[in-house]
């Protein structure tokens, strides 16, 4: 006669649970990341190859240029919509229901606390936040800290920008990391998605908070914003420090790159 019974399954202690999922959250990490390294979203360019200075230089800019295109427009058509709204609050006194929901979801996106009401000084902070990233100071600052894309974390992991994470096995390890560090330079599924994390860092972290000064002021006055002049804001983004804002705007200087803010 068959055993109907039930057959017994041991089930896993918490601890053993948890350890299976830590195991298995480092198995993916480790499996997105190889597969970026081995079989990359984006083909980069292999700028090395090109002899010519000149040449080398023109092809790096024009490949990023309608990626920051891409990744500035969207930006600018969030300001637009948020300056309707500062408008009709500024009007009204308060935003609508749909506004509300709108301007919570914005808050969030550029790392604010939401209030329980959102007045005219929120729609500000977020219009302080919500704008781009001149292509003349992106141009620059990717051809310094890639290399002109030459670099092993450009080629491996779209990051143009020295870009740092903090969880273990989701970026590339430095092979000059100091001892008992435990940052890795972030790997990006493509140049664009690396582009959109770097302005999303300088819009938002409290490092950059001159920078969004310098801009808000330019848009006050109604002035083009300039790369040269957010590169004033960049004192921490190296640890070169006023040495490395030089740096920047020389960059932009020599390669006229200021000509791509206008356009």
């Amino acid at each position: 006669m068959a055993n109907t019974s039930t057959p017994f399954v041991p089930r896993a202690r918490p601890q053993q649970a948890f350890r299976f999922a830590v195991i298995a959250v480092i198995a993916v990490g480790a499996i997105l990341l190889l597969s970026r390294l081995f079989f990359g979203a984006e083909h980069i360019p292999d700028f090395g190859k090109i002899s010519n200075s000149k040449e080398k230089k023109t092809a790096f800019f024009e490949y990023l240029a309608p990626r920051i295109a891409a990744a500035n427009a969207p930006i600018l058509e969030q300001r637009e919509k948020l300056q309707k709204i500062r408008e009709q609050v500024a009007e009204d006194g308060n935003p609508g229901w749909l506004d509300t929901r709108y301007l919570r979801k914005a808050l969030v996106q550029f790392e604010f606390e939401v209030p329980e009401e959102i007045e005219l000084s929120h729609v500000d902070d977020l219009l302080s936040r919500a704008d781009i990233i001149p292509p003349s100071l992106i141009m620059a600052q990717a051809a310094n800290e890639s290399a002109w894309g030459t670099s092993r974390f450009a080629k491996l992991g779209n990051n143009f920008f020295g870009m740092r994470t903090y969880t273990p096995g989701a970026g590339i390890v430095p092979k000059r990391r100091a001892a008992g560090a435990t940052w890795e330079v972030a790997a990006y599924d493509s140049v664009s998605a690396g582009i959109g994390a770097y302005i999303q860092t300088l819009n938002t972290n409290k490092a950059y908070l001159q920078l969004r000064l310098i801009r808000r002021e330019q848009r006050r006055k109604e002035q083009t914003i300039s790369g040269s002049a957010l590169a004033g804001g960049l004192l921490r983004y190296s640890e070169k420090g006023h040495e490395y804002i030089s740096i920047v705007r020389s960059m932009i200087r020599s390669n006229n790159l200021a000509t791509y803010d206008s356009k």
